[in-house]
């Protein structure tokens, strides 16, 4: 069975073509979305790297960035959109990130978040038990019976004592180090 030269030659083209156009969409949007911590600033951040990076820092998505265009091929851009229907990225600047839950399984506890999504400060709802003790007359009353007494008999709340911290931060938080935040834009 002898194969034409003008059927092998279509046969190739063909090939060529396909791989060719794979190649091109996978290095069209090759790192689109990647994110990367840097010591360097913005400007001096460009210079080392191929492609267009952006500070998370909340600044609109423009329309003609491969972001914006993977984020409205998969119906993503809601997500990113602002009160006034701007797509904007996320603001991660003076955030932690936290990895998002796959299919509603990990550690954070708000199963109904979107990537991309702000989280604010929360306390974990807690008590705290205290054991006060009042003093009268020899007797002493403990826990439970110290607040029963002490309404009954007009001594004042002895639960309402506040813990006042003077050399305490403004937030709580782990031990950190600050780094700037890009995103992968466009190539």
């Amino acid at each position: 069975m002898k194969i034409k030269t003008t059927h092998f030659l279509s046969l190739t083209v063909i090939i060529f073509l396909i791989m060719g156009f794979s190649r091109n969409q996978t290095e069209d949007y090759h790192q689109i979305g990647d994110i990367k911590y840097s010591l360097l600033p913005p400007n001096t951040f460009a210079k080392t790297q191929k492609g267009s990076w952006a500070l998370l820092d909340g600044k609109p998505i423009a329309e003609d960035q491969k972001l914006y265009t993977l984020l409205e091929q998969d119906f993503l851009l809601d997500i990113f959109k602002d009160g006034n229907g701007i797509v904007k990225l996320p603001d991660a600047r003076g955030s932690f990130i936290r990895s998002m839950n796959i299919n509603g399984q990990g550690n954070d506890p708000d199963t109904k978040r979107n990537v991309g999504s702000y989280q604010p400060d929360a306390l974990k709802t807690h008590k705290h038990a205290l054991q006060n003790t009042i003093y009268k007359h020899g007797r002493s009353f403990k826990g439970d019976n110290a607040k029963d007494h002490a309404l009954k008999h007009a001594y004042g709340s002895v639960w309402a004592s506040v813990t006042k911290n003077t050399g305490g931060a403004a937030e709580s938080r782990p031990k950190n180090i600050a780094l700037y935040c890009y995103v992968k834009v466009s190539n």
